[in-house]
């Protein structure tokens, strides 16, 4: 009796009320995901990820024979992670093909929440991975992709578990972060424990073999290491031990590097069949060899033509305003810590830390600057820095609610109310824009409404599901508005086929030539503008926040004035 009442006030006490929150939000958000899951159209490049995973799948099935997935298309240059595993799902699934996608990255979202929350709960404490948790739910940009991304949002996550684990590897290297009883001694000693390098090595792995840009976490990891190296140099800690340190983690990190290479062979196999395969992936990405015209604050530019303020740009508008205000506090934060030198601020493995953080986001925007990449489709490529930022932006919260009580009780629950209000606010948006959240922008320009005619709201077709919805409504309540001709009703589908076929009514064909076709569904934007050169009366609207995204026309009829 006594140890069972011990277990129970030791469980009580991990059982905090942050915790608590946390496990009412993931609950909720688990509950929400299987509720919502198939109200999301299929992107455009569904359909081919979908081939691909099928043809990855097919190499091992057939005992390596079925090769055709190492030269399909572009995609060979791409991990295979979340196809090769959706593949996987669609063999046991009760639910559709894209569906059943839909739901694998409403999950993968899902535990790359948890990511984040453990990663801010290392580095900040309970209340600051709670406002993460919260913010990184609420942030449009982030839930929209994670249903119909396959390849941005999956990689985004992977990645934030990999700064997690070399979080954790700094910890347990040094010491300060008690591992498991067993594990103990060995990070006594200096010696990573096996299930930290087990986990950087694995989502290591599954990051590159997402997309090959991943990479760019190993000269984040050596270059905090190196400063670290320099940092207790500068601060008289002697060579010998510094040395010793270095054979210690030797090892581990060698196991982790083959762990890695293993992870990243299963889930993208065409990488390891010559030795200058990821230099070739890498370097087809930095010149990537397709310029579409992306509208930029009311101006179309070609794609390798964008500014250099397009990524910092586009973060302002579309993170959540209390992000954007967390972003700003956190800066403060760090540049109102005090110590000695910066020798000794770089010698604390806390500092370590949310440098790999801090360079996690940060690096990869001063590349763009830099490099000057062809780039378009919003932030969709550069999602992967979204994550990091939220949760700076989140600690820095947290700081500034710490500050606030410091000043007073009335000024903290303000400042706690203003960040609820928030959090609210943003839940709202969401709603009113679901199942496109993907396209939301901050009050810094009016909202999508605000962003309208000036930047891409539907770049990926997927609200072209609700529009050959729409047209079945129509053609089911005015059964004489069908086919003028042959008993069949041609559609005209402005953009993939995949993003409206599955949705038409029966009785109805898509034709690729619109002056085929006696009705057309499309998306507001610049891809669609050529719908002007053949008008005609509006049957239907996809519409959001008092927004139009996505319509359909009767192009037999005038249009009305």
């Amino acid at each position: 009796m006594t140890s069972l009442a011990s277990a129970a006030a030791s469980l009580g006490r991990r059982i905090t009320p942050p915790r608590a929150l946390a496990a009412v939000i993931f609950t909720l958000l688990a509950i929400i995901i299987l509720a919502t899951f198939r109200d999301y159209g299929n992107s455009w490049d569904e359909r081919l990820q979908n081939a691909y995973g099928e043809k990855l799948l097919g190499y091992y099935t057939t005992g390596f024979d079925d090769r055709s997935a190492f030269s399909f298309l572009n995609l060979f240059l791409y991990g295979g992670f979340f196809d090769l595993l959706a593949a996987l799902a669609n063999l046991i699934s009760p639910f559709g093909t894209f569906e059943t996608r839909h739901l694998l990255g409403g999950l993968i979202f899902l535990a790359g929440l948890l990511g984040g929350w453990k990663l801010t709960l290392l580095l900040a404490g309970e209340r600051a991975a709670l406002i993460a948790l919260a913010c990184l739910v609420t942030t449009p940009l982030l839930y929209g992709h994670g249903f119909i991304n396959p390849k941005d949002s999956p990689f985004a996550w992977l990645g934030l578990w990999t700064i997690y684990f070399g979080c954790r590897l700094i910890d347990t290297a040094d010491g300060r972060m008690p591992p498991p009883m067993e594990l103990r001694a060995i990070a006594a000693r200096g010696r990573p424990p096996w299930g930290v390098i087990a986990g950087l090595a694995i989502s290591l792995g599954l990051t590159v073999g997402t997309r090959v840009v991943g990479l760019i976490y190993l000269p984040i990891l050596a270059a905090v290491f190196a400063v670290s190296v320099l940092a207790r140099t500068m601060n008289g800690e002697s060579p010998a031990a510094i040395l010793q340190r270095m054979k210690n983690n030797a090892f581990p990190f060698a196991v982790a590097a083959i762990l890695a290479i293993m992870t990243m062979a299963l889930v993208w196999p065409w990488s390891v069949q010559k030795l200058t395969n990821i230099f070739a992936a890498f370097q087809a990405f930095e010149h990537f060899a397709f310029y579409p015209q992306v509208l930029w604050n009311g101006e179309l530019i070609r794609a390798d033509a964008m500014p250099e303020s397009y990524l910092l740009g586009l973060l302002a508008l579309q993170l959540p305003e209390h992000v954007l205000v967390g972003l700003f506090a956190a800066v403060t934060a760090g540049i109102l810590v005090r110590r000695e030198s910066i020798a000794a601020l770089f010698s604390e493995p806390r500092a370590q830390q949310y440098l790999v953080l801090i360079c996690s986001a940060l690096a990869p925007i001063a590349g763009y600057m830099g490099l000057k990449p062809t780039i378009y489709n919003g932030l969709r490529h550069f999602l992967f820095v979204v994550p990091p930022l939220v949760i700076l932006g989140a600690i820095g919260l947290d700081h500034a609610l710490s500050f606030a009580w410091r000043k007073g009780r009335a000024i903290g629950a303000v400042i706690g109310t203003l960040l609820i209000l928030g959090i609210s606010r943003q839940i709202v948006i969401m709603s009113g824009l679901h199942p496109y959240q993907y396209v939301a922008y901050n009050a810094l320009i009016g909202g999508i409404e605000g962003a309208e005619s000036r930047f891409e709201l539907d770049y990926w077709g997927i609200t072209l599901a609700e529009s050959a919805r729409g047209l079945g409504a129509y053609l089911a309540k005015n059964p004489t508005g069908g086919a003028t001709t042959g008993g069949i009703i041609h559609v005209f589908a402005c953009g993939d086929r995949i993003s409206a076929e599955p949705f038409l009514p029966p009785g109805t064909a898509l034709t690729e030539v619109i002056a085929e076709a006696d009705f057309s569904v499309g998306m507001t934007g610049v891809l669609c503008q050529d719908h002007a050169e053949r008008p005609g009366r509006t049957i239907f609207e996809v519409r959001r926040l008092g927004v139009q995204l996505g319509y359909v026309l009767d192009l037999r009829a005038p249009p009305q004035n």
